[in-house]
């Protein structure tokens, strides 16, 4: 069986979806072809990261695909054209394996695929991730498109429970699969001697407790609020400083926010970051927050980030929407709290500041439950999931 990934785009711009399916298919034990676009703009980021080994991924393919929209458009149909032209270099009766980065449009696509080429035998997976459902009901095409890519789907793996309830509207029960996501346990294991020579980079008090975040910067990641809980905790005297890793269109605001509360000595912007140092910060960090919220349609659906931050060994403030709460075991790997509610998340950090023990024991449980999820524990996981529901 021949086993491609399709994603119109990928690494190295890329984002929580494209990290999944590129993990999925690294451990994937079947050779694997990510079929995938041009990045014009990063050509040599391109070639550096086409040109490293990728475990079980053979081959990174790049076609002339276009994007413009969700939708059906010109670009829709020449993506198509360029897919069906591919296909025809294999033989006919040469089963194929697609794994759909998502719905629209890349489960679109294929599910014509499907129906224009009756003849092969060509299986699809849509992974799902929580916010496309939403997404679709802001227009009728984008629903029926939706609902179309899911239902020629032979199976859905959906990254949470959460994302599972949202795609029961849009294909039957029966063929959706939770598989929740992962992280490379190992990279997180760093010595402390390492963390505590990263820790002093940023020039803060020996005795702070650091705060970190790992996000892009939009509303619903909810910056601000944890910003003005910061404000209102040092008036109260505890030592807590706060890393932002990440870029997006509300850092300038949030810079303003952070000059008004006047705490502009206990809060650092590193902006984007490499892998490596996002993983050295984290590690060298005492708690991850990340209360995130639903915005109109916007919805965290698991938060890959959450794991990260647990494999460091840090105990987690997550939002109580789209799965949240199941990335972070409440009371054990961390907290969950109202994202809304800003006293709350402020009452949330007071008290893994105020009790050390507890904070501790949830950064090793929090731990425990990464390693559980290593990515190559969850390629396996989702590699018999499909062969025990496609065969």
């Amino acid at each position: 069986m021949y086993n491609f990934i399709f994603s119109l785009d990928f690494f190295p711009k890329f984002g929580g979806a494209h990290h999944w399916l590129y993990k999925v298919g690294k451990y994937w034990p079947e050779p694997t072809i990510v079929l995938t676009s041009y990045i014009n703009k990063l050509i040599k980021e391109q070639q550096n990261f086409d040109s490293q080994p990728h475990g079980s991924i053979i081959k990174i393919k790049r076609f002339p695909f276009k994007v413009n929209s969700l939708g059906i458009d010109g670009n829709f149909f020449r993506n198509f054209l360029i897919l069906s032209n591919f296909l025809k270099r294999f033989p006919s009766t040469s089963p194929i394996l697609f794994h759909a980065v998502k719905a629209t449009p890349e489960g679109v696509i294929l599910a014509l695929l499907k129906i224009l080429y009756k003849r092969r035998n060509i299986k699809i997976i849509t992974y799902a991730h929580g916010e496309e459902f939403l997404i679709a009901q802001t227009s009728r095409q984008l629903k029926l498109l939706t609902k179309w890519a899911f239902r020629a789907s032979d199976l859905v793996i959906a990254n949470s429970f959460s994302t599972q309830k949202l795609a029961k509207l849009f294909c039957l029960d029966s063929k959706i699969k939770v598989v929740h996501l992962g992280v490379d346990f190992e990279d997180y294991q760093i010595p402390l001697k390492e963390r505590l020579i990263w820790r002093k980079r940023w020039g803060f008090p020996t005795k702070n407790i650091i705060l970190i975040t790992v996000a892009r910067m939009e509303p619903r990641k909810n910056h601000a609020t944890v910003i003005k809980a910061l404000a209102k905790l040092r008036e109260k005297g505890l030592p807590i400083v706060y890393i932002l890793i990440g870029d997006g269109e509300e850092r300038k605001k949030l810079e303003t926010l952070v000059k008004d509360l006047a705490v502009e000595p206990h809060i650092k912007f590193l902006g984007c970051v490499s892998e490596r140092e996002k993983i050295k910060s984290l590690c060298a960090s005492d708690i991850f927050i990340m209360p995130s919220i639903q915005l109109g349609p916007m919805i965290e659906g698991f938060g890959i980030v959450f794991m990260e931050a647990a494999a460091a060994g840090l105990p987690s403030i997550a939002g109580n929407v789209g799965g949240q709460p199941e990335a972070v075991v409440h009371g054990k790997t961390g907290l969950v709290v109202d994202g809304k509610n800003a006293d709350k998340i402020a009452n949330a950090i007071q008290f893994l500041v105020e009790n050390p023990d507890i904070r501790k024991r949830m950064g090793e449980e929090a731990k425990e439950w990464a390693k559980k999820h290593d990515w190559s524990i969850i390629s396996k996981i989702t590699y018999e999931q499909v062969k025990s529901y496609l065969g």
